[in-house]
């Protein structure tokens, strides 16, 4: 690994906590999507809304799959993409109370995004951040001398 850390202490470290997001946030989306499907969209047809929670599912992977892609990559700013998801999850979920859905999912369902949110603001996620941030960095200087040793000679 770049900066003299071994690949096996930085994932033992902090390979728990990047996938604990990860799977907080696709159970997020999995109790999203069929609490909407009992509630938004319980009047339409049932092809209609497997259409709808076919597309939903595809736009939250989207959102999920680039927004870790970028903090692996150590972009500091995609944070906020993951962040966004879980806000989203929950802010669809709360007026699912006009609805009277299962109490129990319900409160899974709301309960999911917040220990998202908790585990994205954990001590573990952020110091992973910034040291993705800092190999990143390094492997950016190393390009940049590995340019400059082919243009010299």
């Amino acid at each position: 690994m770049i900066g003299g850390g071994s690949l096996k202490g930085f994932l033992a470290r902090y390979f728990p906590v990047f996938m604990g997001t990860i799977l907080l946030a696709c159970f997020s989306g999995s109790t999203l999507l069929v609490l909407a499907g009992t509630t938004y969209w319980r009047a339409l047809e049932p092809s209609v809304r497997a259409n709808c929670v076919g597309l939903g599912t595809l736009a939250l992977v989207l959102v999920l799959v680039v927004g870790n892609f970028l903090i692996a990559r150590g972009r500091a700013w995609a944070v906020w993409c993951v962040a966004g998801y879980f806000l989203g999850c929950l802010g669809a979920v709360i007026p699912m109370f006009a609805y009277r859905p299962h109490q129990g999912a319900y409160l899974f369902a709301l309960l999911l995004p917040l220990l998202g949110l908790l585990l994205l603001n954990s001590k573990h996620h952020r110091e992973m951040r910034s040291k993705l941030v800092d190999i990143r960095r390094q492997r950016q200087l190393i390009i940049q001398a590995a340019k400059a040793s082919r243009s010299r000679r």
